[in-house]
């Protein structure tokens, strides 16, 4: 059985001998991204040796964050890409419309306005004696 030690060093090797400046990837860095709670943590500390030892590989402090230096920071946009989310297609207006006619108080509103359609042209069958009456 190899221990932890043993195991993330040949990784690490790897890592480093392709990354340039930085101790890891984009591509590593969004694996750790998709990963939740405790498997994050084991992914740090087997693959990395800890949250210390990657911001160490990343250059950053982790109180303080990045040193703000403009030529850090663009070898960082060079290496990591833009730090941004892409912006999402909006959605036309038909769309928005059949959304909102899927909405269960919205049906039951039109299934309302039917039933009051309906019963708007009815005409009960001795209606016409009582205006006779009337008139």
């Amino acid at each position: 059985m190899t221990s932890q030690t043993e195991h993330a060093s040949p990784a690490n090797s790897m890592v480093e001998s392709h990354e340039g400046d930085f101790g890891c990837s984009v591509m590593d860095l969004r694996k750790l991204m998709e990963l939740r709670s405790t498997d994050a943590v084991n992914q740090i500390n087997v693959h990395y040796g800890g949250v210390l030892n990657l911001c160490r590989r990343l250059k950053t402090n982790p109180v303080e964050g990045l040193s703000g230096n403009p030529e850090d920071l663009g070898k960082r946009k060079q290496m990591f890409g833009m730090n941004l989310i892409p912006p999402k297609k909006p959605k036309t207006f038909l769309e928005l419309v059949w959304e909102a006619l899927q909405d269960v108080t919205l049906i039951i509103l039109e299934i309302a306005a039917i039933i009051s359609l309906v019963l708007s042209f009815y005409r009960p069958p001795g209606e016409d004696n009582e205006r006779e009456y009337l008139e």
